[in-house]
């Protein structure tokens, strides 16, 4: 009982001192836009001009923004905020042909050389994200030798 009372005080202590607590931005002072550039020519198929990229904010599931690939198959997408954000190559039909990510602009306001490349498992990070955010992901597994599912 005694060891408890100590760590909730120790605990009440650490966040009334701000140690747990996250950092805050002072107000008046903006952080200045971010940009994310580099290339889906692995990923894409000619012509290239018919896939788009998309900036998706991890933290709020929010678009921040998206471009077309030009005929090189090269991105730029700037003046987005700071922010951590995976990047999402879409087909012409807007679905999404796999991810890149996550880059955090909020430490590094410029990411350049990014290259999308499909079957890598960015989409756990967004999957992560969005438990994170409170939103509930379930998943089902089985097991065989238990007979449930």
């Amino acid at each position: 009982m005694r060891i408890r009372q100590t760590v909730a005080l120790g605990l009440a202590v650490a966040v009334a001192s701000g140690m747990l607590m996250p950092p805050v931005l002072v107000a008046g002072a903006p952080q200045d836009p971010g940009s994310i550039a580099g290339t889906a020519r692995k990923e894409a198929k000619k012509p290239f001009t018919d896939y788009s990229v998309r900036a998706r904010n991890v933290a709020q599931g929010t678009i921040a923004g998206t471009v077309t690939l030009d005929p090189n198959g090269n991105f730029t997408m700037a003046s987005i905020d700071p922010a951590n954000y995976l990047v999402e190559l879409l087909d012409s039909k807007g679905k999404v042909v796999c991810t890149e990510g996550p880059f955090d602009l909020s430490k590094q306001p410029s990411k350049t050389g990014v290259n999308i490349e499909c079957g890598k498992p960015a989409a756990w990070w967004l999957l992560a994200a969005a438990g994170a955010a409170g939103i509930t992901a379930g998943v089902v597994s089985s097991d065989p030798a238990s007979g449930s599912r």
